[in-house]
């Protein structure tokens, strides 16, 4: 299995092949969206815990984003900006994806195709007039 986590659309939805990975969603089956949506209302729940943290003045962290700069890899000086944080769903498949092999019809109808260097081997076979 690699380990190749690409995003997934919004609306992809996922089956949970184990019931006991059910994370913040009650069925197993869901799109990546519904999953992103739970999180950031857990975020903004009505919780004591959440609520000291969370307030108005948290929003911009998952809408606009919030005064910041970075000191990013590579380089020299801290760059100003914005940041945000984005919830999203990753997927990585046990096998990645093997493209189809052509059957023996496909091979002989590409063996017949011409290829574009059969014109520069006509001019070298023909005389020079």
């Amino acid at each position: 299995m690699s380990n190749q986590f690409e995003p997934l659309d919004p609306d992809e939805v996922v089956l949970l092949k184990n019931e006991q990975c059910k994370i913040l969603i009650a069925q197993p089956t869901f799109r990546a969206r519904e999953l992103t949506q739970e999180a950031i209302a857990i975020l903004k729940a009505n919780d004591p815990f959440v609520n000291n943290f969370w307030s108005k003045h948290q929003e911009p962290w998952i809408t606009e984003g919030v005064p910041a700069k970075t000191l990013r890899y590579g380089a020299k000086t801290w760059q100003e900006g914005k940041v945000r944080m984005r919830i999203i769903v990753e997927f990585c498949p046990d096998e990645p994806e093997v493209e189809e092999i052509a059957g023996p019809q496909e091979l002989e109808s590409l063996s017949e195709t011409e290829s574009p260097l059969d014109d520069i081997r006509r001019m070298i076979d023909e005389p020079n007039s």
